[in-house]
C-alpha cells in the first residue's frame, strides 16, 4: 500500500488495487505468498473518510459496500495462498481488519492496532467475523467497543499477531517467516485455507456486509466523517 502521507489510508482505487493485486498472485502457479504492508511510517490508517465518508444516496453507500468493499474481502478469503501481513506501523480499522485477517501477522514494536470504525459512526464487520477464531473474546469486543488502540506486545498476547521484531528486522523477519513455509506443500496449505475460510465466505460475509451498510447509511456516519474531517470529537 503506498499512500504513505495519508498513512496509507483505503481509498476506493487502493481496494480495488489491492483486489487486483491479490487475484493475480491467486492465479499464478508461480506464486506461492502474498506480503501486504504499507510504505512509510504506518501501515495503513483505514478508510479514506475524506473520499468516502458521508454518502449522499443509500445507492451510493450500496454501491460501495457490494461493488467495491465486499468484493475486495471476498477475493482476500478466496485466495488459496499464504497471506503475510507486515504492520510497521499504526494498523487502524479496515487496516486492522486487514492484518487480523491474514494468515501469518508480523509487527515492528512501532505497530499499533485499533478496531477504530466506531469513532467515527462506522463499523470493523471483519473483526466480527475474523477475531473470535484468533483472538481473546473480551479484548476483542473492548477494542471495537471503544476504539482505543493496543500496542504490538498487547496484540502478541491477544492473538492478534504472530511476532513482534524491531522495525529495521521486519522484512527480513518475513522473509524468513515465508522460507519457513517452504518445507509445506502448497496443496495443503490451500486445502487448509479453503477449510478455514469456507465458514467466513458462505456463512457470515453476507452479514457483515450488511450490517456494514446499515453503519454507513446512519446519521451518526455523517456526524462522525464530518467531526474527523474538522478533527472534533464527535458526539453521537
Amino acid at each position: 500500500m503506498e499512500r504513505p502521507a495519508i498513512l496509507n489510508a483505503l481509498s476506493k482505487a487502493m481496494f480495488r488495487g489491492l483486489k487486483n493485486a491479490i487475484a493475480i498472485a491467486s492465479d499464478d502457479p508461480h506464486v506461492r505468498y502474498v506480503a501486504i504492508t504499507g510504505a512509510g511510517t504506518g501501515f495503513s490508517a483505514g478508510l479514506d473518510i475524506k473520499e468516502v465518508g458521508g454518502f449522499q444516496t443509500l445507492d451510493s453507500a450500496r454501491s460501495f459496500v457490494y461493488s467495491l468493499v465486499r468484493p475486495f474481502w471476498r477475493q482476500f478469503f478466496d485466495c488459496d495462498k499464504p497471506i503475510v501481513a507486515l504492520v510497521n506501523g499504526p494498523a487502524y480499522g479496515a487496516g486492522a481488519e486487514m492484518a487480523l485477517a491474514s494468515d501469518i501477522v508480523i509487527a515492528s514494536r512501532e505497530a499499533t492496532f485499533a478496531f477504530s470504525g466506531g469513532r467515527v459512526g462506522a463499523l470493523c464487520c471483519i473483526s466480527g467475523i475474523v477475531g473470535p477464531l484468533l483472538m481473546q473474546g473480551r479484548k476483542l469486543v473492548e477494542m471495537n467497543l471503544t476504539g482505543h488502540p493496543v500496542t504490538a506486545t498487547e496484540a502478541l498476547r491477544l492473538g492478534l499477531v504472530n511476532y513482534v521484531t524491531p522495525g529495521d528486522r521486519l522484512r527480513r523477519t518475513g522473509e524468513e517467516t515465508i522460507r519457513s513455509m517452504d518445507g509445506v506443500s502448497p496443496i495443503s496449505n490451500s486445502s487448509f485455507k479453503r477449510i478455514r475460510n469456507d465458514f467466513i465466505t458462505n456463512r457470515l460475509l453476507d452479514k457483515a456486509h450488511l450490517e456494514l451498510l446499515r453503519a454507513i447509511t446512519s446519521p451518526d456516519f455523517r456526524k462522525g466523517s464530518q467531526a474527523f474531517l474538522a478533527k472534533t470529537t464527535p458526539v453521537f
